[in-house]
C-alpha cells in the first residue's frame, strides 16, 4: 500500500524587531514594577515612575522602535526636548545629549540590545519631561514647611500611550502644561528676557548719591542707558541737543521711565534713584531669566481648574501684596493685602471659602497672646478693657469692635494653616509699598466689597443688609451660598493684566532653594516624585 505523501513543513516567519525586543525589555524592567536603572556616565539613574506600568500595560512592545527601527516619534520627542528652555526647563534633565548620541548610533549600526537600551531611555525622558510640565520639577510641599498644594495628578503612562499611538508626541506634551493665561504670558516673557540677555542685557549704573529729576552727570547717562537698553526708555525721548549733552540730564522722560520701572519691581514710584531702585537696575537680565523660569514652575503647582464650575476663585500672590477675585477668566475685584511677616511667613496653600463672619471675635493665637498680649496686659493696668480683651486665664479673646484685629470682617476657608482673609483697622498699611506685618493671615483692602461679592447670591444679604449688621455690632457668621476656591500663591515675576512684566523681591527667600536645586543633583530630595532624576 502507497503512504500517503506527508505536507509540506511551513516555516514560521522570522519574529518583527518589535516582537525581538519584547523579552529584552520585558527582563530589563523588574518584577516588583519598581522603575529600572539606567546605566550613565559616572554611576546610573533610576527611571522614571510611570516607565513600568507604560511597559506593562503595552505587553512589554517597544514605543519608540518600528519592523524599520527608530519611529519618527523619537525624533519628534528629541525636538520637544531640545524646546524645554521655552518651559523654563532644562533639556539636559532628560539627558538629551545623551539621547541624540544614542538615536545616531542606533540609526547608523542598529543592534537589538541597543535599540532596546534606547527604547527604555526614550520613555523615560517622555515621561519625565511630561511630569515636569504638568505638576513641577520641583515638589513644593517637600521643599518648604509651610507649603501644601496637593500637586494635580494625572495618568502619564496613558498620556504617552496616547501620544506614540496616535503620531502626536508633541502635542500630547504640549497639552500636559498649565493652560492658564498667566502661565503663557510668563513663558512670553521669558522669550523676551532671554532675547534681552541674549543681546547682553544692560550696563550697570555705577553706584553713589541719590540722583533725582534737574540733575546731571556720568551715572544720569548711565541710568539712561540702561533704561534703554531694557526697553524702558526710547532713545530718542529726550529733545534734541542745544548746544550740551542732554543724555546726562535726569529730565522729564528719564524720570517717566524710572518711575514706570520702579512700579514693574514693586519699588516707591518717587522718581529718584535711591539705593533700592539702584538695586534693582543693577540685576542681570541673566538673574532675570531665571527669576521667570522658577515662577513658571509655580504655576505647574496649580490645579488646571483653578475655579469652581463658573471658574470662580480667589487668586492671592502674596509676593505680590496683591488679590483678585477670579469670575469667567477676568479679575472682577482686585485689593491691596498685607501679608505676614518675614518671621511669620503667610503659607502657600488651596482651600475653599465657605464662611463670612461680620463683626468677629478674635481668638488670639496661644503663642501671640503669650509672647505679646498677656505681657503688656501684666505691664498696662487698663490696657485690657481699652482694648476689648476678654482674658481667661492663659485664653484671651477680643470683642468685635473698631480696634478688633480682623476688623469688621473676616473670610474662613479652613485649612491646616488656620489663616483666613480678614479685614484690618491698620489701614494706614496699604500705603506701603511692601506689605509684610501680619503674623501670618492675610489682611485684606476691600473686605465689604469682597463680603457683597461672596454673598450676591443670597437674596437676605443685599449690601444694605450687610452694612446694617455690621453697624450693629454682632458677631454674625453667614454661609457663603456658592463657596470658591482660595489659592494662596507666591509668584516674584508675573504678567500683569497690562501685560507688563512685574518682578518683585524674594520676601520670604523662596526663591533661593529653587535657584539652587531646579535642574541640579540635589533635586533628587525636593523633586515631584513623578520626576525624580539622578544625574549621572
Amino acid at each position: 500500500m502507497p503512504l500517503a505523501a506527508q505536507a509540506p513543513v511551513q516555516e514560521q516567519p522570522a519574529p518583527s524587531l518589535p516582537q525581538t525586543l519584547q523579552p529584552i525589555l520585558r527582563a530589563r524592567i523588574p518584577a516588583s514594577g519598581k522603575p529600572p536603572e539606567l546605566p550613565a556616565a559616572g554611576g546610573s539613574f533610576r527611571a522614571a515612575p510611570d516607565l513600568p506600568c507604560f511597559y506593562d500595560r503595552r505587553q512589554y512592545a517597544p514605543a519608540w522602535i518600528g519592523d524599520k527601527g527608530v519611529r519618527p516619534d523619537a525624533d519628534e520627542l528629541i525636538a520637544a526636548l531640545a524646546d524645554a528652555p521655552a518651559d523654563g526647563l532644562d533639556p539636559e534633565r532628560y539627558r538629551l545629549a545623551d539621547l541624540r548620541q544614542r538615536l545616531a548610533q542606533a540609526k547608523s549600526a542598529p543592534a537589538t540590545g541597543d535599540l532596546a537600551e534606547i527604547d527604555l531611555r526614550l520613555t523615560d525622558a517622555f515621561l519625565s519631561f511630561a511630569a515636569d510640565l504638568y505638576n513641577g520639577a520641583v515638589n513644593p510641599d517637600l521643599l518648604y514647611s509651610d507649603c501644601r498644594l496637593n500637586l494635580p495628578e494625572t495618568d502619564l503612562a496613558a498620556a504617552l500611550e496616547s501620544a506614540v499611538t496616535g503620531d502626536r508626541v508633541r502635542q500630547a506634551l504640549a497639552a500636559l502644561a498649565p493652560p492658564h493665561a498667566g502661565y503663557k504670558a510668563l513663558k512670553a516673557a521669558l522669550a523676551q528676557y532671554r532675547a534681552l540677555a541674549a543681546r547682553g542685557g544692560w550696563p550697570e549704573v555705577p553706584a553713589g548719591p541719590s540722583l533725582k529729576p534737574g540733575d546731571r552727570g556720568e551715572r544720569v547717562a548711565a541710568l539712561r542707558a540702561r533704561l534703554e537698553a531694557s526697553g524702558d526708555l526710547a532713545p530718542n525721548a529726550s529733545p534734541a541737543p542745544q548746544g550740551d549733552n542732554p543724555r546726562d540730564l535726569f529730565d522729564a522722560p528719564l524720570q517717566a521711565a524710572l518711575v514706570k520701572f520702579q512700579d514693574q519691581h514693586g519699588l516707591d514710584t518717587d522718581g529718584k534713584l535711591g539705593k533700592g531702585t539702584l538695586a534693582a537696575l543693577n540685576v542681570p537680565a541673566e538673574q532675570r531669566v531665571r527669576q521667570i523660569e522658577i515662577n513658571l514652575d509655580r504655576w505647574r503647582w496649580l490645579p488646571r481648574d483653578l475655579g469652581d464650575p463658573g471658574e470662580r476663585y480667589i487668586m492671592v500672590n502674596i509676593a505680590g501684596f496683591h488679590l483678585d477675585v477670579m469670575d469667567g477668566g477676568k479679575s472682577v475685584l482686585a485689593m491691596k493685602v498685607v501679608a505676614g511677616k518675614p518671621t511669620t511667613r503667610t503659607p502657600m496653600f488651596s482651600g475653599r471659602m465657605t464662611n463670612v463672619v461680620l463683626n468677629p471675635y478674635w481668638n488670639v493665637p496661644p503663642d501671640i497672646a503669650r509672647k505679646e498680649v498677656l505681657p503688656r496686659i501684666a505691664r498696662e493696668p487698663g490696657y485690657a478693657e481699652k482694648e476689648g480683651l476678654e482674658v481667661q486665664g492663659t485664653e484671651v479673646r477680643q470683642k468685635p469692635g473698631p480696634k478688633n484685629a480682623l476688623g469688621r470682617v473676616k473670610f474662613l476657608f479652613p485649612n491646616r494653616f488656620n489663616v483666613y482673609l480678614h479685614d484690618t483697622p491698620s489701614r494706614a498699611l496699604f500705603s506701603r509699598t511692601v506689605r509684610s506685618f501680619s503674623h501670618g493671615c492675610i489682611r485684606i483692602e476691600k473686605p465689604v466689597e469682597l463680603a457683597e461679592y461672596l454673598l450676591q447670591d443670597d437674596p437676605r444679604w443685599t449690601p444694605d443688609k450687610i452694612a446694617a449688621t455690621i453697624a450693629k455690632g454682632w458677631e454674625t457668621w453667614i454661609t457663603i451660598p456658592r463657596p470658591l476656591p482660595v489659592h494662596v500663591a507666591y509668584w516674584t515675576a508675573w504678567v500683569d493684566d497690562a501685560g507688563t512684566v512685574q518682578l518683585r523681591d524674594d520676601l520670604y527667600g523662596r526663591d533661593k532653594p529653587l535657584l539652587k536645586i531646579l535642574g541640579t543633583e540635589e533635586l533628587a530630595t525636593a523633586t515631584n516624585p513623578q520626576a525624580t532624576r539622578r544625574p549621572g
